[in-house]
This record gives structure tokens, sequence and C-alpha cells, in this order.
């Protein structure tokens, strides 16, 4: 399958007492390369949540980040039952010296450090959201990645076909090229009134065509361009192989333009070289 290296992915796990937030950004790059931001109550599972990005990632540049954002609102505060009872103490003994000191009120109570308890979400429970988040996160990452590869094969196929359709139209070329060049040889040693033999002037020939001959660079770039359209349908990783593919196929174009003798086989090359450097951009976002 076709999959785009970039893309952005958010999604979220909420407990009792935190909703985790996990942000995955993923851009293009040369092998797999995973940069966390996590919270330090976290970092030491950092390799359980790598692994999970390895087990569905095969290229690209990426940035995990994850964040705890506590819920206030859960009802899980209560009063200290050990702060009530030292407050009550200390009240009492102030109060059997200083009869006429006012007593505590509740504001003061709630107000004093320490005297309100909030529960904690386990950690247990804490890595398992996580874990479902960056689960969740992976899973809308690889949609919006295979989306965007849908859009790249596309693109490839069209470039791909529009190579073939280049190197039909040249093909024909050849041999008229070789028929002009015999056509002004014999003209122009007509014009200069020098005697050559019609063996002479078929060996001029022969090395001149051998020298424009280009049947094998178009061999080449026929099969390289079949093997790009196969590799596009396969389900492997595709963004290696066609990246080498890219490098054979300029090639052929380049060996194809310097054997090139007139303008429209120039610029028929021009048209290929173009053409597959449009493909190569296209490539460098491919997983």
């Amino acid at each position: 399958m076709t999959t785009s290296m970039t893309g952005f992915a958010s999604a979220s796990c909420t407990t009792k007492f935190a909703t985790i937030v996990t942000d995955i950004k993923c851009v293009n790059h040369r092998y797999l390369d995973l940069q966390f931001k996590i919270p330090e109550e976290l970092r030491q599972y950092e390799i359980k949540f790598r692994r999970s990005l390895v087990d569905s990632l095969k290229r690209g540049k990426v940035e995990c980040k994850i964040s705890i954002n506590n819920n206030h609102d859960t009802g899980s505060k209560k009063v200290s039952d050990q702060v009530l009872k030292n407050l009550k103490a200390l009240e009492e003994t102030v109060a059997a010296q200083c009869p006429e000191a006012i007593r505590l009120s509740v504001n003061d109570i709630l107000r004093w450090p320490g005297a309100i308890q909030e529960e904690s979400m386990g950690l247990e429970t804490l890595i398992t959201a996580a874990e479902e988040a960056i689960g969740a996160a992976i899973k809308e990452l690889n949609i919006a990645r295979n989306e965007e590869g849908a859009k790249l094969k596309k693109i490839i196929q069209e470039k791909a076909n529009h190579i073939k359709a280049l190197v039909q139209d040249i093909k024909p070329r050849i041999p008229e090229i070789v028929a002009s060049y015999e056509a002004k040889l014999k003209d122009r040693i007509k014009l200069l009134n020098i005697d050559a033999s019609e063996e002479r002037i078929a060996q001029e020939v022969v090395m001149y065509s051998t020298k424009v001959d280009i049947e094998e660079e178009i061999q080449r770039l026929e099969a390289h361009t079949s093997s790009l359209l196969d590799i596009l349908e396969s389900r492997e990783a595709q963004g290696k192989k066609l990246d080498f593919l890219m490098q054979e196929l300029n090639r052929e174009a380049n060996t194809l333009g310097s054997k090139s003798t007139n303008a429209e086989t120039t610029n028929i090359a021009m048209e290929l070289k173009v053409t597959i450097e449009q493909i190569r951009e296209q490539v460098q976002n491919i997983e």
C-alpha cells in the first residue's frame, strides 16, 4: 500500500481523574526517528510507547507528545480526618488557656494546609489510559497517511504513464534520424564533389546509427516504468524501492539526452527528466 510519511493525529482517553492526550506528528525522513515529549511520571514507560510506534511505522521523523490534563470537577476531594483531629486538639488547647479566643470557622479549616485531600489516579490506570490514547492516535495517523498515500499514488501513476507515452513517441524517430543523416551525408559529399563509395557511406551511417542508438535506454526506461507501477500495487513498504528506481530512470534519461542529435529527441529527453524529477519529489513523501 502506498503510504505517505507525513501526517498528524490527536487522540485522548478520559478517566475519572484526568484526560490523557496524545499528539503524533510525522514528517519525511530517511529512516524511522522517534522523539517523545511525555510527563516525568510516564518517562519510565517510554520504551513501551516507542514499541507501539515501531510496530506501525517504518520511516519518518515522528514526534509523539503525551500530556495529562487533570479533571478538577470529579468530586474526589475530601477533608483530611487527621488534619481535623489535629486542629480540634489545638483548638481545645488554645480555648483552655484563652477562653475568649474566637473559634475556628469552616473556612479557616478548609484553608488550612493539607486539609483538602484530592484522590489521585493510580499509575496503572494512567499507563492504561496513555496506551489507549497512543493506539487511537496511531490509528488516526495511519488513516490520514493512507489517504495521502492514495493521492500520491495517483499522481505518480499519471506521471509514469506520461513517461511511457514519451518513450513510445521517441521510438520511431531513431530510424528517421539515421535516414536523415544518410541523406544529408550524401548531399554534402555531392556538394563537395568528393569521391566516396557506397561502402564508405554505409560505414559512416553504421557508425552514426551506433552513436545514436538508444534501444537499450528505451528498454530500460520501459522496464523501470513497469517496475514502478508494480511497486505502487504492492503491500510492502515502497519508499526506498521507488527512490532507487528514480535514480535508475534519471540515469537512463541522462544517457538518452546525451545521445540526442536533433531538437525533437532532445526535447523529449528533457521532458523525461522533468517528469522523473516530479515523480522523485512525490516519492520523497512515501514510507
